[in-house]
Parts: structure tokens; sequence; C-alpha cells
């Protein structure tokens, strides 16, 4: 079975651990790095049929991040090890902090992803990747879903009444908690969320910095 290529997701959590560690090279049989296999083992990530007996081994992670860890010190990219660990590490780089909050906030939540995915994941509005744009959506749906909308968007303004025939309830409530922040073992109320159309919806799962009611309409020009 050919081997699977980390996830952004996978790729945030393993990153994370090797910035706890100052950047030196990790020990496969380090704690760490143990539960690290067995986490990634339990996410619901890819689907369990495509898992070989060599899916995410503590020693596997290990040597990929030691591979990263050589190219960077050589200054140049190898095949062996996954473009995404690149990209996320040129994207967090003086950004380590960000980035252990995306892996606690993944980490923190692990119970609430089994009930997230169907046979496939879904995702990629977040830049915090799919685990927590799952819950986020969850979340949205479970304690957003029993409030009232208003009657307009509470970014741009627009009543969609003024624009299309009846067809049912468009506005949705949006969970203004940032994703580092969420807890699913909470229940959130009517002040954390506000009411948008679908258009500003999207654009506010995609926008970074996170933005709350206070100054939500940062994202229009």
């Amino acid at each position: 079975m050919a081997s699977l290529s980390f996830t952004r997701d996978e790729v945030i959590l393993a990153l994370d651990v090797l910035f706890s560690s100052g950047n030196k090279r990790v020990n496969a049989d380090s704690p760490e790095m143990i539960e690290l296999s067995r986490l990634l083992n339990r996410l619901p990530i890819h689907l369990k049929q495509q898992y070989g007996d060599s899916f995410r081994t503590n020693c596997g992670i290990a040597q990929q991040l030691n591979s990263f860890m050589r190219s960077k010190e050589k200054g140049c990219k190898v095949q062996n090890v996954g473009a995404m660990f690149y990209e996320v590490a040129s994207e967090f780089d003086g950004r380590e902090s960000e980035l252990h909050q995306i892996a606690e906030a993944i980490r923190r939540n692990e119970e609430a992803y089994s009930s997230l995915f169907g046979s496939t994941p879904e995702g990629g509005r977040f830049p915090e990747e799919v685990l927590l744009e799952h819950l986020h959506r969850l979340i949205e749906t479970r304690d957003g879903g029993k409030l009232p909308v208003k009657e307009r968007c509470d970014v741009c303004g627009i009543n969609l009444i003024q624009y299309y025939r009846p067809c049912g309830q468009i506005l949705v409530n949006h969970l203004i908690v940032s994703p580092t922040e969420m807890d699913f073992e909470k229940k959130y109320r009517a002040d954390d969320f506000i009411t948008v159309c679908p258009t500003c919806h999207d654009v506010l799962h995609r926008f970074r910095p996170w933005v709350d009611k206070h100054n939500c309409e940062d994202i229009l020009v």
C-alpha cells in the first residue's frame, strides 16, 4: 500500500512537537513521539481502510521530522519529506506560538471528531484545516441552529428578502469564537454568534486574523 501524504492537520501536530523540542532532532522512542503516533492513528483524517501496518508509526514520523530538520540545515528541500512540511513551516516561521495554539485546540477537542466525518472528510475553508473546521461547523449547527436569526446580515447589512423570492431561511448564525478557543464540551449562547449571509459566512471562515462581532466588518473592502 502506498504511503499516505501528511495532511495539514497532521503536519501542524508534528511540527508542534518538533518546535516544542527546540527544533532539535527528535527521538522516536520519546513519550512525545509515541503519543503523537497514537494521536494520528486515532484521528479520523484518513479512511481506516487506507491504513497499513506502518501508518504513522513513531519511527516513521521521527524519520520525517529529522529529514526535514536536516534539509533545513542544508538549505534545500529533499524528496522524501512531504511538501506540506515546508509550506506550514514557512507559513508559521516566527509564529510558532500560533501553531501551538492550533495544535492544542486539535488535541483538546479530540473526543468530538468521531461525530464529524462521513466516508470522506470535508474541508478546505479554514487555514487551521479540516478538524477544527468540522468542529466549528458542528458547534454552529448544534448551538447556533437553535437560535433565531436576524433579518439582515450583521456584516454587510443585506436583507435577502429584498433581492430573492421566498425560498426558506438563507441567513445563518456564525460562531465568532476563535478556532483555537473552541471547546466541544461547552454550550455556546446567542452572544457567541452573529447572523450572516452565505457569502460573508464563507469569507469569515477564510479570513485571518479571526474577527468577532466587534470587527467583523474588517472583511469588507
